[in-house]
């Protein structure tokens, strides 16, 4: 299971690169990859400490659809020690760090995430809960 969830942590956030560069289609059918990764209880805990639910954050994602098309050359968003913290039954916590840098700005969070087996996802996990906060910058 940690695999299938770094692959998962990893997939995703690649897809929102590519959504938010328009580098994919936006259409129902190809945004259906962050529907089906999302638990229909999902929440996250933004760095703000707001309480963010499945449909606030579908929301968000769908509507920043294009937002960094014009930072293509200067945009780029990636994950990085991605680790499993525990694996319990068809549970598994893992954390790991999301990167960006958007016209030569750095950013960063720490993320912890609960994921659940799901056979019917794209790499048989989907996210339950994540919880991020901010990486301060050196």
């Amino acid at each position: 299971m940690e695999k299938k969830c770094e692959k998962e942590v990893i997939s995703l956030h690649t897809f929102f690169a590519q959504w938010f560069r328009s580098d994919v289609e936006n259409n129902d059918d190809v945004f259906l990859r962050v529907e089906n990764a999302l638990d229909k209880q999902f929440i996250l805990i933004a760095p703000t400490g707001e309480l963010q639910s499945r449909e606030k954050i579908l929301q968000q994602i769908k509507a920043g659809y294009g937002s960094r098309k014009d930072d293509k050359k200067e945009y780029r968003l990636w994950v990085q020690n991605i680790q499993c913290r525990l694996t319990e039954g068809n549970l598994c916590l893992v954390t790991y760090e999301e990167w960006a840098e958007v016209n030569g700005i750095t950013t960063a969070r720490l993320s912890s995430a609960l994921f659940r087996n799901n056979e019917k996802a794209v790499n048989g996990v989907e996210w339950v809960h994540v919880h991020e906060v901010y990486i301060p910058s050196e």
